[in-house]
């Protein structure tokens, strides 16, 4: 099908150098996706850490708070119960905690005998941390809850004062006030947006900074709960916010020794779109200066196409009108360069003089012809038919222009195809030429053989090297002509699975058969063989793209992790269809895994060979893939010494969610 806007010289340039840029252009959206998955990830360990510095924090206030009540509890004045002194010391302690609201001494029946403030407590004899520090004899910590009058949670430290008979005398107790962490939200100056949360074991917001008064003692979110409520005690994840802001959260679940709760949960999170600001920002600038590289390419290659074909062309085609309608003195006007346009103009030129000539030779036989048509009458004849001859040259002439204008016409078309034709060529450009080489030097042989065969000099060694060298080159050139033909197979349809998430149905084995042809690079540098067994007739409907990261990610890990250098592994790879389950089972005769790490391999940036630069981030990628995108689980299996075996079930036909 033609376009008629390709007709145009000019629009044809401008339509190969927007073709020029699409590369440009690809390149530019893939590193500002890379970007922004960099920053996510930045941005979410940044978090981790702070969420890790926040919990280790509280675990210092427990630890300092286990160390201040002890020391207290071994001062005479407080063994004596001496009230005036204990109240003086409580008072001074206070003073230089800051993140203790109350400090109080109780005697054994639970009655105060000191306090700081001095309403802060009244009788704590029926409190469980009281009677467990009485009857336990040690340091003990009691529930979470809100004080109605101020509208803060706290908690409370007990230590028992042990007299000198080895008997209880008392217990110290220490409130400690959980906006305290307020402080460290406003000294971190974290992005503005950031929230951080504490939550207790059974869903209730402890405290929020900021907004403390309005997020304060109220249930928290299902969907947070769920996403913290996961095995690993750390990790990120993202999700909205009681305030409809999505946000990047980093959680840990903190543990203490002898707390009646199992857990506490800290939350920090962080605006996505503060995050991504930067990001969105690099990619909007690079996108503005290619769009301004592109106006400036077009306009170029506009000017460059008027200046230098069609101004040049313009005046040949104007020529040639004067030509044809019968200005047989016209020319070009154009230089006779080494360019095709010179030589032209140079050949029209040359052509429209021999017009003129011819012209004027027949008029001055005309001439001849009217002066002597008195004279005899052969002579007429005689000139009648030079006239003939000449009106007959003139057709010739005239027709040999038309020629040339078709011709000039169809290199026009020529070229542009050729354009065309040379870029789709550059990629498979060095099978091809092998392939051309070893047939060129076929055609020499069959040259060489057939001149011996011909004078009669041939032997039946020359025919048997003719032969061989004939069956080389052959084999050459299927190698080459099977390898191109791979190569552009395998790269449109894995690379261009990777990096799409579509749903479709494909044939398993002839995909794997891709897959182990794209990573041959890295598999032809060892000694592994990879086995595989699968049914050749064996279609699904599912994501290829997730099945090429599942297999890459494992064979990369196996050559990276299981194999000592210079052995020779095995690797087998199982899929079977059960049902509506695909099996898929993977395995390798290397090193195995010791026990302790098994239930490690699927943390993220967890790794044992972090000097050979592995990030720990593969297999967490398979098991995020396996189970949420395909919706099936995945199992690992290992014996230190005789290898590793992931086994995978996902569901054949699962919708997109």
């Amino acid at each position: 099908m033609r376009f008629p806007v390709f007709a145009s010289i000019r629009a044809s340039l401008v339509f190969l150098v927007l073709l020029a840029l699409l590369p440009a252009l690809g390149i530019m959206l893939f590193t500002g996706y890379t970007l922004r998955q960099s920053v996510i990830r930045n941005t979410e360990n940044a978090a981790l850490r702070q969420v890790q510095a926040m919990a280790a924090h509280h675990e210092r206030v427990v630890d300092n708070a286990r160390l201040l009540l002890a020391t207290m509890a071994k001062a005479g004045e407080v063994q004596r119960l001496d009230a005036l002194a204990c109240q003086v010391l409580l008072e001074d302690m206070r003073s230089r905690e800051a993140a203790y609201v109350a400090l109080a001494l109780a005697d054994e029946h639970g009655r105060i005998v000191a306090t700081s403030p001095s309403n802060a407590f009244t009788s704590i004899e029926h409190e469980k941390y009281f009677q467990d520090a009485m009857q336990d004899m040690h340091f003990t910590m009691g529930d979470y809850h809100l004080q109605s009058e101020t509208h803060r949670v706290v908690i409370e430290f007990a230590q028992p004062v042990e007299g000198q008979d080895g008997r209880p005398r008392g217990v110290l107790v220490a409130s400690f006030d959980l906006n305290y962490f307020g402080r460290i939200f406003d000294d971190a100056r974290l992005p503005e947006g950031s929230v951080f949360t504490l939550t207790d074991c059974v869903g209730i917001r402890l405290t929020r900074f900021p907004e403390t008064q309005k997020y304060t003692w109220v249930p928290d979110l299902p969907q947070m709960i769920a996403r913290m409520s996961v095995p690993e005690e750390e990790g990120t994840f993202l999700e909205k916010g009681v305030d409809g802001v999505h946000r990047l959260y980093s959680f840990k679940r903190v543990h203490f020794a002898d707390a009646p709760f199992p857990y506490l949960m800290i939350r920090l999170g962080q605006p996505v779109d503060l995050a991504l600001a930067e990001a969105r920002g690099v990619v909007l600038r690079n996108m503005f200066l290619l769009f301004l590289a592109a106006v400036l390419a077009v306009g170029t290659a506009w000017l460059v196409g008027e200046f230098t074909i069609m101004r040049r062309l313009n005046l040949l085609m104007q020529a040639t009108d004067r030509l044809g309608s019968g200005d047989l003195a016209s020319r070009t006007g154009l230089t006779y360069d080494e360019g095709e346009l010179g030589r032209l103009a140079a050949a029209f030129d040359r052509m429209a003089e021999g017009l003129q000539r011819q012209d004027r030779e027949r008029r001055q036989a005309e001439d001849e012809v009217r002066r002597l048509n008195e004279e005899l009458e052969e002579r007429v004849v005689q000139r009648t038919q030079e006239l003939a001859e000449a009106n007959a040259d003139l057709h010739t002439a005239l027709t040999d222009l038309k020629k040339a204008q078709a011709q000039l016409v169809m290199s026009e078309k020529l070229a542009a195809l050729g354009e065309l034709v040379a870029g789709v060529a550059h990629e498979i450009n060095t099978p091809v030429g092998v392939a051309l080489s070893a047939t060129s030097a076929m055609a020499d042989r069959n040259r060489t053989i057939r001149d011996l065969f011909e004078k009669g000099e041939m032997k039946r060694s020359d025919l048997t090297e003719y032969l061989e060298s004939s069956r080389e080159g052959a084999e050459m050139t299927m190698l080459n002509l099977n390898r191109a033909s791979d190569l552009i197979r395998s790269f449109k349809m894995v690379a261009a699975d990777q990096v799409s998430e579509n749903r479709r149905a494909f044939n398993i084995r002839d995909y794997v058969g891709e897959i182990l042809l794209s990573l041959r690079p890295k598999l032809k540098k060892t000694s592994h063989k990879v086995e595989v067994d699968c049914d050749e007739n064996l279609v699904v409907e599912s994501y290829p793209g997730a099945f090429s990261q599942i297999l890459t990610n494992f064979i990369v890990n196996s050559l990276v992790h299981a194999f000592e250098e210079g052995q020779a592994g095995l690797i087998r790879i199982r899929i079977a269809r059960e049902g509506d389950t695909l099996h898929l089972l993977y395995s390798d005769n290397g090193k195995g895994i010791a026990p302790e790490l098994q239930n490690r391999i699927f943390e993220p940036f967890y790794t044992t060979a972090r000097s050979k630069g592995s990030t720990g981030l593969g297999l967490h990628i398979v098991f995020n893939i396996v189970t949420r995108t395909l919706g099936g689980t995945i199992t690992c299996s290992s014996v230190p010494g005789q290898g590793t075996t992931f086994e995978m079930y996902m569901p054949i036909s699962r919708e997109d969610s």
